[in-house]
């Protein structure tokens, strides 16, 4: 069954790329330019995470998000804030308004995949706990320890990512550097290694 999500963000270009990059996840998207337009949507779409800019017209994501999680029938919905390079997350108002976790724009498609697929697992393991009170505890220390694991991967992944580059790199100034050197005796000879 595919997870319903909200995005709330008032570039269509982003809209385009979070529909794109996720084109091959279980993911049904519905976007929206503004946070008025996100919140009228909720309660009809009933979304399983929400996605918001913090720089929006009108009501921004911070806003978004506050008005989510102070509504008893909408806190148990995640909400990812999104970031521009230009327009820092303050992580204090984030936490203040109870958001689940940010994003920088622009993001790596692993980078989105893993945040989205660390908030979802945490939200199961919660609402796990919540039928079982006892062991909220123990479930709650699995979710942290899911979610450093899904971030590791996440950071392992770019890091092969940009090592690939890197190892073409070196093999190219090996091979200029090889065709820099003058070949000792016949050319058949210098290519014959």
């Amino acid at each position: 069954m595919s997870k319903k999500l909200l995005l709330a963000d008032d570039s269509v270009t982003i809209q385009k790329v979070v529909e794109l990059l996720l084109s091959d996840e279980d993911y049904e998207i519905k976007a929206v330019g503004n946070g008025e337009e996100a919140l009228a949507m909720i309660k009809d779409y009933s979304p399983d995470i929400v996605l918001a800019d913090i720089e929006m017209p009108g009501m921004n994501g911070y806003q978004l998000c506050e008005k989510i999680k102070n509504d008893e029938t909408l806190a148990h919905i995640p909400v990812i804030l999104l970031a521009g390079a230009f327009e820092p997350i303050d992580e204090d108002l984030a936490k203040e308004v109870k958001a689940d976790d940010y994003l920088v724009k622009p993001f790596e498609s692993q980078e989105l995949i893993s945040k989205l697929n660390a908030v979802m697992a945490s939200k199961e393991i919660e609402e796990a706990a919540v039928s079982t009170p006892g062991e909220a505890e123990a479930v709650e220390e699995a979710a942290e320890v899911l979610t450093e694991g899904i971030e590791e991967a996440a950071l392992e992944t770019e890091a092969i990512e940009v090592a690939a580059p890197l190892e073409e790199i070196e093999e190219l100034e090996e091979l200029e550097e090889a065709l820099e050197t003058e070949p000792s005796g016949s050319e058949e000879a210098w290519f014959s290694d």
